[in-house]
């Protein structure tokens, strides 16, 4: 680093010294209360310049740490795992280089935002839906797809959606795919695995190269999409619940997108506010607090949500499938169209009294458009609004810099749990007795992946203004993840708060393997350093 003053030099001659921040500057920008010493950061506003960036940095052995918009919310945001690195920030490069309306994909740089593509397809008239996830508007496409993030539309596996990608790596030289490379450009865009060696999943959570530009698969717009509510009132209506899913993913898989089980606490947070009296005392809510507040909210003990994609007939008819085959374990079952819950929602507004009485007020009403959305591909920031549950307050205008700031905490925790209602449950009661043990309500989302495997996300809810509410999350993050591994049940993602949690043993091949390619790509070891323990 005693070279760091010359490359700062070459890379101000190159970007203009308004793209170079200070240490002071990319420590408020980019630092989110983490405590780490960020050294420069770098703000290209041109994909060529990645390249001479990067060049320089391997010239003066200046570490480097690219970010696609840096909100990787409650997975360490924009905090390199290693101190004194250079924050690469590409949020600038937000260019939608191309849509090919008859494949059905869209050419991107890191910075272009759910958001951004969404307003895109809509100006051009365009039937496709953007790989939402509830992260909101703001966030990168690119850097959710390389962390392999999921949503609940057709192409729920995003980085499953990535047909090509080009990176700049280590020494500063380019990566392109090899059927663009042999002049099949719109085939390279069309077909995931190319020809050789498939080159483009090393760039998943990694840290082989700088990725600058990625194609993506999109799904196109059904003309019916209808979701259903499974409220299962009782806990030991959770365990038939999943074997009916998993046989219900296998029968009707085509047309149904992911499925999410969420627990009472997890539901609470969604649809209830806080109550007062627990907020006052500083402890979780107990376990028949919850149940008072989902009864005063016509809630059960878990809810499953999921859509169906079709033709309308073909939609409704799975529907009612699906809402058979949950019969055994469910008296509840609802069905919703967009049309359906627009009408309720006025309803709601009209007649509030009413709405409140027979449990579904506007709040409800709102929620469930929210999901709807996601759905059908816009983007929603319904799983932002979760750090915000106990303060009471409403979403901030600036939300992303609220956040980014660490004023409200998230850390998430994020195993696969496979898809056995015995496992299930007894991740479910790991998860609740080392929550409440830390003073953390269990949150616990399940979503299906395929009819194996649950993703399960955790979120750890805290004060980001408190040091001693950080390392209680950290305290109860790593006793998840350490009891968690013990019983087979380990994260598919992983924050850079935690990289160090991925420590591999001597006999784990697949990390030797890793490393020796890191070695080779990165022999100084200048691209993200510490990201997933290489």
């Amino acid at each position: 680093m005693t070279t760091l003053p010359s490359a700062l030099g070459e890379w101000r001659a190159l970007l203009g010294a308004e793209s170079v921040l200070t240490p002071d500057q990319a420590t408020a920008r980019y630092g989110s209360g983490q405590g780490r010493r960020i050294a420069a950061a770098l703000r290209p506003t041109q994909a060529p310049s990645v390249q001479r960036i990067v060049q320089i940095a391997a010239r003066h052995r200046v570490p480097l740490y690219p970010i696609s918009t840096g909100r990787n919310w409650g997975y360490g945001g924009a905090n390199p795992p290693q101190d004194d690195c250079v924050v690469l920030d590409l949020s600038l490069l937000n260019r939608i280089l191309a849509v090919d309306a008859e494949l059905g994909t869209a050419t991107l740089e890191p910075g272009v935002t759910q958001g951004q593509l969404r307003a895109h397809l809509d100006r051009l008239g365009l039937p496709f839906m953007v790989p939402t996830t509830g992260a909101g508007a703001n966030v990168s496409l690119v850097g959710n797809a390389l962390e392999r993030g999921y949503g609940i539309t057709p192409h729920a596996d995003h980085f499953g959606a990535v047909m090509a990608l080009e990176a700049v790596l280590p020494d500063g030289s380019l990566y392109r795919p090899r059927l663009g490379a042999l002049g099949g450009e719109r085939v390279g865009h069309s077909y995931k695995w190319g020809i050789g060696p498939y080159i483009d999943g090393l760039f998943s959570q990694s840290n082989f190269g700088v990725v600058t530009q990625m194609t993506i698969a999109l799904a196109q717009r059904p003309p019916h999409v209808e979701a259903f509510y499974v409220f299962l009132d009782r806990p030991e209506q959770l365990a038939p619940a999943v074997h009916a899913l998993r046989g219900l993913l296998r029968t009707t898989g085509g047309v149904m997108g992911g499925v999410n089980i969420l627990n009472g606490y997890r539901l609470a947070s969604m649809a209830c506010p806080y109550p007062a009296a627990a907020l006052a005392r500083g402890t979780p809510l107990q376990a028949h607090e919850l149940a008072e507040l989902l009864q005063d909210h016509g809630l059960g003990a878990y809810l499953v949500v999921g859509s169906v994609y079709g033709e309308a007939p073909v939609a409704r008819a799975a529907v009612a499938t699906i809402l058979r085959a949950f019969a055994p374990c469910s008296g509840r079952r609802v069905r919703l169209t967009r049309g359906k819950a627009g009408l309720l929602q006025s309803l709601a507004a009209r007649f509030p009294g009413l709405a409140s009485r027979v449990g579904f007020g506007p709040d409800q009403a709102a929620r469930m458009l929210s999901a709807l959305n996601l759905m059908e591909g816009i983007p929603d920031d319904v799983a932002l609004r979760l750090p915000y549950w106990k303060s009471g307050t409403p979403l901030p205008e600036d939300l992303p810099g609220g956040l980014q700031s660490g004023e409200r905490g998230l850390m998430w925790y994020a195993p696969l749990v496979p898809m056995v209602p015995d496992t299930v449950l007894a991740f479910e009661a790991l998860v609740s007795r080392v929550c409440l043990q830390h003073g953390f309500e269990p949150l616990i989302t399940l979503t299906s992946l395929s009819d194996r495997c649950f993703d399960s996300s955790v979120p750890l809810l805290f004060d980001g203004r408190s040091s001693s509410e950080r390392e209680r999350s950290r305290r109860c993050f790593d006793m998840l993840f350490d009891e968690g591994r013990q019983r087979g049940i380990v994260p598919y993602r992983m924050g850079s708060q935690a990289f160090h949690k991925l420590a591999g043993q001597d006999d784990d091949p697949a990390l030797a393997l890793a490393r020796r390619v890191k070695q080779l790509l990165d022999p100084d070891n200048l691209i993200s350093p510490g990201r997933y323990n290489l």
